[in-house]
């Protein structure tokens, strides 16, 4: 085959295309197709490696000058055939047989082409379709070039050898190494103009961009400078938005603004004392005929706020005081004070302080009353303070003008201690005394604990005192009583030691240590040795109850509250020293019918008596006897042998002055209606009052 070749290379040096066809013959052009052909394929295969090791950014900017040059290389190569083709026709001495190889090559050959053109373009979509999917990256460009380049030379050498070979399709060979080519150095440039686009494109964003902010933050500062000054100039001549002078209100005003507000102010001045209890006074100037000039010193003032500061001192509150000469007449200052109930102390109320207490069944801390009680010379010395200084209100409290409190509910020992009181925190304690239910509370616990290291513990000592405390408070035995009475409602005064309550101190004191100490809720019934009926009332007596008014002769007898009965009377003989026993007294005994008798005594009487002899002889006899013996239908004993009982027997008539020297032996003689009545309704126990208006001076 070398040898054929070489040979023709020989024959044909210096022959036309056309004459190289002519001499070569079909066989010949057919056989250089197909070495054409393999030598395709090749070059195929060896493309595909390529593409395989270049990059995704070579693949994504190259394939579609490829693509292009490709195609023209395609064209070139045709229209060599094609001239070839025009140079045969003119050849007139070939034969049919010669254009009909020709055609049948033609045709072969554009089928060889079209099916190249297929591949290509299915090989070149494929990596179109993958180039999209990445970025470029600059150092894999650099080294597709490089790869580019030695494929560049060796594409050169194997273009040379197909020339050498193929003498025929010289043309052909050199198209597709040219397309190779220019597809490559297409890619390069493309590369290296994206490199150099970033390199120098982004270098002068940052800048422009540094620049920017360079230039806002200046401007920034010169509009923060130019406030700050602006500020400075400003609050160095007018006064801060919340500002007061003496009280008034200066703000954002200039030095002759608030002057002129401060003189029209002290025209109509008005002192304003704000008090402990929400409450104001206000004295005014011309009720005390007073005068003021004020001294200049606004400016002062103006220094005073700090201008050079306004941007901190801006939104806080500012008070001066500018100095006044001030007079005024203290006796009529001393007028108004007279009619100050504020200062009277019949209308001020003591401070109380903070303690623990009970709410709610449950221990906590009781917050401080701060009371009324003004501390009068502290007021005066104040307000005379307040006017020398013009200004125009003062708060009491802040001033030191009251009594308050010496504990706050904020006192860490208060806290302290009730943590300590904890343990007790359940134990509430009821007391049932009778009919009264009580709650002592924290009253209770303040009595009867003590402290015991950090804790507290319950003082049987601390408990039989208060037990004590209660019976002073609801022991009436043998006490006084308020009564009031069926005649007008007029009040005495009555005590007794028959009736009333006694309380039995120390069972009491034991039922409620014990209870204290199981630091649960419980109920402690109180003890009493005796009771009278009720705890809750003006009294003890209760609303059943037998009265006998000695000074007006008259009884009368209430059941549950309702008058059952009532009737004159004759009560113990005054005259003789035989008077009623006066005050509080119980029914000790009921009976019907009954004798009454006084006292014994010795009765010594002469008798007639024979002695021995026979002789009558008179004698002394002494013997005891009753002073007298009455007998009654109804009789209800109150004191001893007294009681009141019916004397229809003996007397006839009651009431009036009878009992002064026609009276009983004590007793309280009644009708027999009025004792019988008596008689029914009333039981042991039920209480008698026995009363005169004046006893000092009873008749």
């Amino acid at each position: 085959m070398d040898d054929k070749k070489n040979t023709l290379s020989e024959e044909t040096k210096g022959i036309s295309p056309e004459e190289v066809i002519e001499v070569v013959g079909f066989d010949d052009i057919k056989s250089a197709l197909s070495k054409l052909d393999a030598k395709q394929e090749q070059l195929e295969k060896e493309k595909k490696e390529e593409a395989a090791k270049q990059s995704d950014e070579q693949k994504k900017e190259t394939a579609s000058v490829k693509v292009d040059d490709e195609k023209k290389d395609e064209k070139s190569v045709d229209a060599s055939l094609d001239t070839s083709k025009g140079n045969s026709d003119k050849k007139t001495d070939l034969d049919e047989k010669k254009e009909s190889d020709e055609k049948k090559l033609s045709d072969e050959k554009k089928e060889l082409d079209e099916k190249k053109t297929s591949d290509e373009k299915k090989e070149l979509d494929e990596k179109k379709t993958s180039d999209e999917k990445k970025e470029s990256d600059e150092k894999k460009t650099s080294d597709e070039k490089k790869e580019s380049d030695e494929k560049k030379s060796s594409d050169d050498k194997k273009s040379s050898d197909e020339k050498d070979a193929t003498p025929t399709n010289k043309d052909s060979g050199k198209a597709l190494t040219q397309s190779k080519r220019l597809a490559d150095a297409k890619a390069a440039s493309a590369a290296k103009a994206e490199a150099e686009s970033a390199v120098t494109t982004t270098p002068k964003k940052e800048k422009k961009k540094g620049k920017g902010i360079a230039v806002f933050f200046g401007v920034l500062v010169v509009l923060v400078l130019a406030a700050y000054v602006g500020g400075v100039v400003y609050f160095s001549n007018y006064f801060y938005p919340d500002v007061a002078i003496n009280g008034v209100d200066v703000s954002n005003m200039d030095q002759a603004a608030a002057k002129k507000t401060l003189d029209d102010f002290n025209k109509n001045y008005t002192l304003t004392l704000d008090t402990i209890d929400g409450k104001q006074v206000v004295i005014q100037g011309a009720d005390i005929a007073m005068e003021i000039k004020l001294k200049d010193e606004f400016g002062k003032c103006l220094k005073e706020q700090e201008p050079y500061m306004w941007f901190v001192n801006l939104g806080n509150h500012h008070d001066y005081v500018i100095a006044a000469d001030a007079t005024w007449d203290a006796e009529k200052l001393e007028s108004l004070y007279a009619d100050m109930k504020m200062l009277d102390k019949k209308y001020m109320t003591a401070p109380k302080d903070a303690y623990i207490g009970m709410e709610d069944g449950k221990f906590t801390i009781v917050k401080e009353e701060l009371g009324t009680t003004l501390d009068v010379d502290t007021f005066k010395k104040v307000v005379d303070n307040c006017l020398a200084s013009v200004v125009a209100s003062a708060n009491l409290k802040d001033l030191e003008c009251y009594e308050l409190p010496s504990i706050y509910d904020t006192d860490d020992s208060l806290a302290n201690d009730l943590a300590a009181m904890g343990d007790y925190a359940n134990g509430v304690i009821t007391l049932q005394l009778d009919d009264l239910t009580l709650e002592p509370g924290m009253e209770l616990y303040d009595a009867v604990l003590e402290k015991d290291g950090d804790g507290y513990t319950v003082s049987k000592t601390k408990v039989a005192k208060y037990v004590k405390s209660l019976a002073d408070q609801y022991d009436t035995m043998g006490k006084e009583r308020t009564f009031t009475t069926s005649f007008d409602d007029r009040v005495i005064k009555i005590s007794g030691t028959a009736f009333g309550y006694e309380m039995d101190q120390e069972a009491t004191t034991t039922a409620l240590y014990n209870a204290l100490n199981e630091k649960k809720a419980a109920t402690v019934e109180v003890v009493f040795k005796t009771k009278g009926r009720t705890l809750q009332g003006e009294n003890d007596i209760g609303d059943t109850y037998i009265e006998v008014n000695l000074s007006e002769q008259y009884v009368v007898g209430y059941k549950d509250g309702k008058k059952v009965v009532e009737g004159d009377c004759v009560s113990g003989c005054e005259a003789n020293g035989n008077g009623t026993c006066l005050g509080l007294y119980v029914i000790q005994d009921k009976l019907s019918p009954t004798v009454l008798r006084g006292q014994q005594v010795e009765v010594t009487e002469t008798v007639t008596k024979k002695n021995k002899k026979g002789k009558k002889v008179k004698v002394k006899k002494t013997k005891m006897e009753y002073e007298y013996e009455s007998p009654v239908t109804y009789w209800l004993q109150f004191n001893g042998g007294y009681g009141l009982h019916d004397a229809a027997g003996w007397r006839s008539s009651y009431g009036g002055s009878i009992y002064y020297y026609n009276g009983s032996h004590g007793c309280v003689n009644l009708p027999l209606d009025v004792a019988e009545k008596l008689y029914e309704v009333f039981q042991l126990d039920d209480p008698v009052l026995v009363y005169f208006w004046d006893n000092e001076n009873r008749k």
